[in-house]
């Protein structure tokens, strides 16, 4: 075979002269010597590159490739097995990590031809803040409804939410978003003064919140508390203090306490 130049050598095995210049650096590939001050590539560099490239577009790392082409006398076929075990293994996690990827490109795409937005929220949550948002008279109100969403989205982001908290928020009328509304209100001006609260006022809020929560779940009660997995309510709890107000935590702290008490129970029964 006629010697060849680097750029006619990167054509012949789909390489880049600045792939090989790089093989070169780190030994995968000898440098040819000088003829005439021109450094000339046999068909030892083709095969030796075209082994090397073979490789490599197959996942395995540069770093075990010259291991596994034989450079080693030491690295004998269990080694090398090992290392393509090794490079499977991270092609199946790629592929895993990319399944998932089409699986949530996919759900946007369903998300946005019903009329949704972009969020991590299920779309029966993010249109409920949304009416809320709506429906909110004042702009206390409103920033308290925002606040909400807010934490909402990066606990369904997060994977801290409990997938059953989305049933809450299907199903509600004009009346329901209107009773939302007013309870909104009620925790705007909560929050403002939940630092002078005595003890008593902090559980009988706790309690309220409670029963809210269980009246909307109805005769599925029972059956939905079971389902709720205990680690990513508490996770959903702690996340909630996390991001609280200083002042507003003694308040939180007692309704996350009541809302993962009642979590339980549902677990008990």
């Amino acid at each position: 075979m006629v010697d060849v130049r680097i750029k006619e050598l990167a054509d012949l095995t789909g390489s880049t002269v600045r792939t090989i210049r790089y093989y070169h650096e780190i030994g995968l590939l000898p440098i040819p010597d000088r003829r005439d001050g021109i450094r000339d590539y046999d068909l030892v560099h083709v095969a030796r590159l075209v082994r090397v490239r073979w490789l490599s577009q197959a996942g395995i790392p540069l770093a075990t490739v010259a291991t596994m082409l034989g450079e080693d006398a030491s690295a004998g076929p269990d080694s090398v097995l090992a290392d393509l075990n090794a490079g499977l293994a991270t092609v199946e996690d790629q592929l895993a990590e990319l399944r998932a990827q089409r699986d949530r490109i996919t759900a946007l795409i369903s998300a946005v031809e019903r009329g949704g937005r972009l969020s991590p929220m299920p779309a029966v949550v993010f249109r409920f803040y949304e009416q809320m948002d709506r429906h909110a008279t004042d702009e206390t109100t409103r920033r308290a409804i925002r606040n909400e969403r807010d934490f909402v989205e990066l606990a369904f982001y997060r994977g801290d939410m409990p997938a059953e908290a989305a049933i809450l928020f299907e199903g509600l009328t004009d009346h329901g978003f209107a009773e939302g509304v007013a309870q909104f209100q009620v925790i705007a001006e909560r929050d403002e003064h939940s630092h002078l609260l005595d003890e008593h006022e902090v559980s009988l809020i706790a309690d309220a919140a409670v029963e809210r929560f269980t009246r909307r779940l109805g005769p599925d009660l029972p059956r939905i508390l079971g389902e709720i997995d205990l680690d990513i309510a508490r996770r959903a709890a702690d996340l909630y203090l996390r991001l609280a107000e200083p002042r507003q935590r003694r308040l939180g702290r007692a309704i996350a306490d009541a809302m993962l008490t009642a979590i339980e129970k549902g677990h008990v029964s």
